[in-house]
């Protein structure tokens, strides 16, 4: 027998065995389980089967992490947990998957099984309460019934106990979207430090925040009929138009003395256009990472995660109350690097200064990261089909269920902002003022917004015929600077 044995590990191919062998736990070990919170166990961080392969593109130190690909029937992944007092889990699995996939998951001698009910991604959540005893305990989670691979980025734990007082904590952040639903729609550039004239070479920064005509870009927008502007402050570069200290003291060259957000705010407010901000947390520069608190390593751990978003609550709890019911709304892009945290304290920074501010993290392609947001980013949507089922612009069923819909895609290109030079705009492909017009109606019908993404030279100025389509379409529905003018 013991020669059998020998002979079946010496010829059995190793692949084999690699579904017995565990990947170590990574960040947090154990994860403390906070029974008033919602949970957030990341499949990047699980123990789990060797071989198992990472959607996880790469960039700068790993900041971007995304989920775990291709799993197929035995996969299994697991986290050790630490978990104060016994009770009671709602489970919820962020994945993409058939419908009809079936998960087990397992805590101790207690396990459920569930299963996915779309296609493609969703927040499938099971039917039966897992029950985490106290103490340290494994988390598991195994494929037991898939017909093609799965993709899987979470497990999210609710103590049943406190789903109803942390349901009313979510009611009580929201922010009012109110003015989103009749907006039709806005501009959104993605125009800073980085940005290039039509020919020859860029200012230094701060050269762009200094010298930048808030006044002439915010009468073009008025001009194209935009009732809301979505301005990028930080993109494919962490260079900050105004003074905040918050990075000033640990990047002090990527701040500007002037506050251009300010002057833009202001000049907004003379033609009663709204103002968000779109912020990017600066994951392409290693410089600004390592400021921010990141180890400089591709692995890191649970300390220096914390460090990055303390630091980055104390830079959005600054921008709020320096901007105040000026500042309308944030759009976090990234999502995936800012989960998994702790979205409830997270968002009350984003909201410091105008607790009526919306935000939203941009999830991409993945479900919704956290209730504690307002609106859905909706990156590529220009509004022309829509898929959701909507209630007053509210998202009903699905991913992004609960949240107002919203929308941003490329009007022209060729890419979301204008980073190299002799950059040439494209014209806009399969638009018209009539469709333009259409879609408009179609928006302020439904209760939804878009912004249109138009690139923007150094100088404040569009392609000729983005600015030409908006400005007609604006003539023809009476919107901003033809409001009540006759004869358009």
């Amino acid at each position: 027998m013991r020669r059998l044995f020998i002979y079946f590990l010496l010829f059995v191919p190793a692949c084999l065995f690699a579904q017995y062998k565990m990947t170590s736990q990574k960040m947090q070990d154990p994860i403390l389980i906070n029974p008033t919170s919602i949970n957030q166990l990341l499949a990047l961080d699980a123990a789990h089967n060797l071989g198992l392969k990472e959607f996880n593109p790469g960039s700068t130190l790993n900041a971007k992490r995304f989920w775990l690909t291709d799993l197929v029937n035995g996969n299994k992944m697991e986290w050790a947990v630490f978990n104060r007092q016994k009770a009671g889990y709602l489970i919820s699995v962020l994945l993409k998957a058939k419908a009809g996939t079936q998960l087990k998951i397992e805590a101790g001698s207690h396990s459920v099984v569930m299963e996915a009910k779309d296609d493609n991604w969703q927040r499938a959540t099971a039917k039966a309460l897992l029950s985490l005893p106290a103490g340290k305990t494994i988390i598991s989670l195994e494929l037991i019934n898939t017909s093609s691979p799965v993709d899987i980025k979470s497990i999210e734990l609710v103590n049943a106990a406190e789903k109803q007082d942390i349901e009313k904590r979510v009611a009580a952040s929201k922010g009012d979207c109110t003015w989103m639903k009749d907006a039709g729609y806005g501009i959104m550039v993605q125009g800073g430090g980085w940005s290039y004239p039509p020919h020859g070479d860029k200012k230094p920064w701060p050269g762009f925040a200094q010298d930048f005509d808030a006044k002439k870009f915010v009468e073009k927008v008025y001009e194209m009929g935009g009732s809301y502007i979505l301005w990028s402050a930080t993109w494919i570069d962490y260079l900050f138009p105004a003074p905040i200290k918050a990075i000033g003291d640990i990047l002090p060259n990527r701040i500007s003395k002037r506050d251009l957000i300010a002057a833009l705010i202001s000049e907004c407010k003379k033609k009663n256009i709204r103002f968000m901000l779109y912020y990017h947390l600066g994951h392409g520069s290693k410089e600004v990472l390592l400021a921010k608190g990141w180890k400089d390593s591709s692995d890191q751990d649970y300390a220096s995660r914390q460090k990055w978003l303390k630091t980055e609550e104390a830079i959005l709890t600054e921008i709020g109350n320096r901007y105040g019911t000026g500042l309308d709304g944030i759009f976090l892009d990234d999502g995936c690097v800012w989960y998994p945290a702790d979205f409830e304290k997270l968002g009350k920074a984003v909201k410091a200064g105008n607790p009526k501010r919306v935000i939203a993290y941009n999830p991409w392609i993945a479900p919704s990261l956290t209730p504690f947001q307002d609106f859905y980013c909706g990156e590529g949507f220009d509004g022309s089909t829509t898929p959701y089922k909507l209630n007053n612009g509210i998202i009903m069923e699905g991913p992004q269920k609960g949240l107002q819909l919203f929308g941003c895609f490329v009007f022209d290109g060729p890419d979301w902002g204008i980073y190299k030079p002799n950059t040439i705009i494209d014209t806009p492909k399969n638009w018209s003022v009539d469709r333009i017009v259409d879609l408009t109606h179609k928006l302020v019908q439904q209760h939804y917004t878009i912004a249109f993404n138009l690139l923007m030279y150094e100088d404040g100025s569009f392609g000729e015929q983005s600015f030409k389509l908006l400005k007609q379409a604006a003539m023809k529905l009476k919107r901003g600077e033809w409001k009540n003018k006759e004869g358009n």
